[in-house]
């Protein structure tokens, strides 16, 4: 059996994998490319931490980085259970250890992979010598009361949403396929003046997958003439919803649309799951925006290593 064949069966066991590290997100997202999975297990053969990763090269380089349209990757540790904190840290010292271990075998030249907020300890990395970025995501932690929800939000988001509805903005589930979609984000992106950054057969073949699983929706916001004003593909799985790829016309910035659809968004996935994922930005105006939600910031790592000259020239100007 393989890595991955094992891994698939893990990921179908494992209910702590999150959506991003699952194994069908992984066949989605790398479809084309080289994804492989470390595993590592006790002496009783049970798993005891994995972390998947994309495999790549260039100009002479080989790397794993994160693949598209993913926020995190990397390492999830599967504790056993009753584990008490003492226990846990000596748990993550030593599979940690051990995964390092087994990234320094890939002989690669550079390591970047963002770990999920989940993962708080990173010291057996920085002990191996990697490198640690503090980036931030907003999430509203409990969306099963939606009523409550909505009494977090600014008074502005509140009115936004209250003139969306008085205006007859409506919501459509699914009326656009994954090809319209991305036409309709790529023209946008286009009409600033900006290259689309993600690529439109990784999009459709993510898309599909998580559509055909229920761990996914095309949300958009008409007007009454049934021209789209915003759309979203968000996903989720039993935890948490994630919006993931948001297209926003400017010229509806002022019809309230994009906030209605978020609010929309928000009731759809709390049928599915707690809590609600925005993504994530380091950009001011954006963090303004996802505050006025009432979210919460948290924190995650990226965690990187270099260990060629080139790779660090390449890793500066990538990022």
């Amino acid at each position: 059996m393989t890595n991955k064949e094992e891994y698939q069966q893990i990921c179908d066991r494992c209910t702590n994998i999150p959506i991003y590290s699952q194994y069908w997100w992984m066949e989605a997202v790398c479809a084309g490319k080289s994804w492989d999975v470390i595993i590592t297990h006790d002496s009783n053969g049970t798993v005891t931490a994995t972390l998947p990763y994309l495999l790549g090269s260039k100009l002479g380089q080989r790397f794993i980085v994160m693949p598209p349209l993913t926020q995190t990757n990397g390492i999830c540790y599967h504790y056993p259970a009753n584990i008490s904190e003492h226990e846990r840290l000596a748990f993550e010292k030593k599979w940690g250890f051990e995964v390092i271990n087994r990234i320094k075998q890939l002989k690669i030249d550079l390591y970047l992979q963002n770990f999920s907020p989940a993962v708080s300890n990173w010291l057996p990395f920085y002990w191996a010598g990697f490198q640690q970025t503090t980036r931030y995501t907003y999430l509203i932690k409990d969306i099963s009361n939606t009523d409550e929800v909505f009494k977090q939000f600014s008074s502005a988001k509140q009115r936004q949403i209250r003139k969306a509805e008085r205006n007859g903005l409506t919501l459509k589930e699914n009326q656009l396929s994954p090809a319209q979609f991305y036409g309709y984000h790529n023209r946008l992106i286009e009409r600033k003046g900006e290259k689309e950054e993600i690529a439109e057969t990784a999009f459709i073949h993510l898309a599909e997958a998580a559509l055909k699983r229920g761990q996914g929706a095309i949300l958009s916001i008409e007007g009454d003439n049934g021209e789209t004003q915003s759309a979203l593909f968000m996903v989720w799985d039993d935890s948490c919803a994630y919006y993931l790829v948001p297209a926003n016309d400017r010229n509806f910035s002022t019809t309230g649309a994009p906030t209605l659809l978020v609010w929309e968004a928000i009731k759809k996935a709390s049928k599915h799951c707690k809590t609600f994922d925005f993504e994530g930005s380091m950009a001011e105006s954006i963090e303004n925006s996802y505050n006025q939600f009432g979210t919460t910031q948290t924190a995650y790592s990226e965690i990187s290593k270099t260990n060629s000259c080139i790779a660090r020239i390449w890793f500066h100007f990538q990022r």
